[in-house]
């Protein structure tokens, strides 16, 4: 957290960076809407960022595109992705930061949505691992966070929420790779896989 209030005071002044950081947390608080889409989402997110920022080539835009990519996060919506990355570009537009680097974050939040890297570049290869390590967290950090996100879909029927929940699990598996990186297929990839097989085998 320290490290965005320090990067947003770096590009603006003290009180605009507060008032980002005021808005930000004016959405990730909400724990009763979002049990799992929330601050400490973003802080598991921004310990990952820490370990790995020397392989960081612009490690500002990944820090940057954490603290956005879920601001907007509405269970039921589809485009929750496009209105974070929206919002990021609305805030930041008014800093220092040059037009390309927001248009950069903008991009690698709306990638958040698929998982897809069509930009090619090893940050945002990191920033969409950062993203899923929790799936190759332990069993039982997985299986907290699998509660999580049921609750967070509470007002869909159980049936409904297990096929649409399978449909989203079965994908994940048919990847070649879950993780974009070779440093985190090789520490990720076969837990997650575990935890993935064992959740769909609940839902059944």
């Amino acid at each position: 957290m320290e490290d965005l209030k320090a990067l947003l005071q770096s590009v603006s002044d003290l009180t605009y960076a507060e008032k980002v950081m005021a808005f930000l947390d004016k959405h990730y608080s909400n724990t009763d809407v979002r049990p799992y889409h929330n601050w400490t989402h973003i802080e598991y997110m921004f310990d990952l960022f820490k370990t790995h920022r020397e392989l960081l080539h612009q490690p500002e835009i990944v820090l940057l595109s954490i603290a956005f990519h879920d601001v907007i996060y509405e269970p039921l919506y589809t485009n929750n992705e496009l209105q974070s990355a929206e919002r990021a570009q609305e805030w930041l537009s008014k800093t220092d930061l040059s037009t390309e680097s927001i248009r950069t974050i903008y991009e690698y939040i709306l990638s958040t949505k698929t998982h897809a890297n069509h930009t090619g570049e090893s940050d945002l290869d990191f920033l969409l691992d950062f993203d899923l390590a929790i799936l190759g967290a332990s069993p039982a950090e997985y299986d907290a966070y699998a509660r999580k996100i049921r609750i967070e879909f509470q007002a869909i029927p159980e049936a409904m929420y297990r096929d649409g929940r399978k449909k989203i699990l079965t994908v994940f598996m048919a990847m070649a790779n879950i993780y974009k990186t070779p440093l985190f297929q090789n520490q990720y990839e076969t837990r997650a896989r575990e935890n993935i097989r064992r959740e769909i085998e609940s839902l059944n």
